[in-house]
């Protein structure tokens, strides 16, 4: 494609299709089992920290769900061109959020360490880097699409403006800290400006310096990240402190054998796993479902991912196709974190499990953005015989 390919995609048609079939099926089926499980995660803890009340949080997260459906639905019917225009502001929004931790700590709300969430009242969170992430996509793909391929393999235009781009993200949330929002974006925009054309030689230097950062970050919050090294290595060495989130995730996972114990029958989230209901829902699944059913739960995620990606190479054009790959590896990296995490073949950091994690808003975000999606899927070419 020449460079001016970059302008004949800002004049695409406005996508008039029907939305992906198979991706939306796949997509109501882990969110229905997502709210299956989380009930069964949560209402222990349900009853013991909120006044009896075991529905506590499958209750919110389906009124979250409901929401964000609707968002979804009305994000697919947008020409998904027309969020060119609020790429930039977006992402400023996010900057501004993420800066707000050291401007105006006061709204921010600290949780084990880590402060990531800012509060709104006493009933309502959200975490900054969700929106981070969508501007992140946003705005890389649409700086990739202008600029155009031929542009994208010069280091100067297709490397340093984006690095700058996510070291300046990476830099507010080292602030926090938050390593797992920090990798994932970072595989948001690799995976954006390879797919955009540019340079695999450079673009691997720009990983290295990555790690590098990454590294350099470990040893600033030296503490927190070094202790989070060592009970990842033997959670066991420390089951009272440090470590118990990790044993008990780890006991949890081999208590489910082959068959698991059943639906509801899981033991370790009887106020012995550290939240059941978020960052480890999948140790519950694990035990009460055994390797053979979240194995089928892990294919579901599989071809849930290889269709957004189906969905991205066969999008009407080079916008659609960075946007809805963008949107696709932020599910993917967060999915194998949180499962890498869960099994012990990550360090423990916060990365939720899309779909089934407790966390109102960040659903309704990821709805949205999955309707970004949709809406790209509707400039696929029809399939034969249709």
């Amino acid at each position: 494609m020449e460079e001016g390919g970059a302008e004949e995609n800002r004049i695409t048609p406005r996508p008039t299709g029907k939305i992906d079939a198979p991706f939306t099926a796949l997509l109501l089926l882990l969110l229905a089992t997502g709210l299956v499980c989380l009930f069964s995660a949560s209402y222990a803890v349900g009853y013991h920290s909120h006044d009896g009340n075991s529905t506590y949080f499958v209750v919110r997260q389906g009124i979250f769900a409901a929401a964000g459906l609707v968002a979804m639905y009305f994000a697919s019917k947008i020409d998904y061109h027309k969020w060119v225009i609020a790429a930039l502001p977006i992402f400023l929004v996010s900057v501004i959020l993420l800066a707000s931790i050291k401007i105006v700590p006061s709204i921010w709300v600290t949780v084990n360490e880590a402060t990531r969430w800012i509060g709104i009242g006493d009933v309502l969170t959200f975490q900054p880097s969700e929106i981070a992430k969508f501007g992140v996509i946003l705005l890389f793909s649409t700086l990739a699409t202008v600029i155009g391929p031929d542009r994208m393999k010069k280091p100067h235009i297709g490397i340093l403006p984006f690095a700058a781009l996510l070291g300046l993200v990476s830099l507010l949330l080292a602030w926090e800290p938050h390593i797992s929002a920090t990798v994932i974006i970072a595989g948001i925009g690799l995976v954006i400006i390879y797919l955009a054309g540019a340079s695999f030689g450079w673009l691997a230097g720009l990983g290295i310096t990555g790690v590098t950062g990454l590294v350099a970050l470990i040893f600033y919050k030296k503490d927190y990240a070094l202790t989070r090294l060592k009970v990842w290595l033997d959670p066991f060495s420390d089951m009272q402190g440090k470590g118990w989130q990790g044993s008990q995730a780890q006991i949890a996972v081999g208590s489910g054998g082959f068959w698991g114990l059943g639906l509801g029958q899981s033991r370790q989230k009887h106020l012995y796993l550290p939240e059941p209901a978020n960052d480890f829902i999948f140790a519950v699944m694990c035990e009460e479902f055994g390797f053979l059913i979240t194995s089928m739960i892990v294919i579901v995620f599989a071809l849930f991912i290889w269709r957004g990606y189906y969905i991205a190479s066969h999008a009407g054009d080079r916008f659609g196709t960075l946007l809805a790959a963008g949107i696709t590896t932020q599910i993917a990296v967060q999915v194998i974190i949180n499962l890498f995490v869960v099994t012990g073949l990550f360090p423990i950091t916060g990365a939720s499990l899309p779909f089934f994690s407790y966390g109102g808003t960040s659903l309704m975000m990821l709805l949205g953005e999955v309707g970004v999606l949709l809406s790209v899927s509707r400039s696929m070419p029809p399939a034969k015989g249709e």
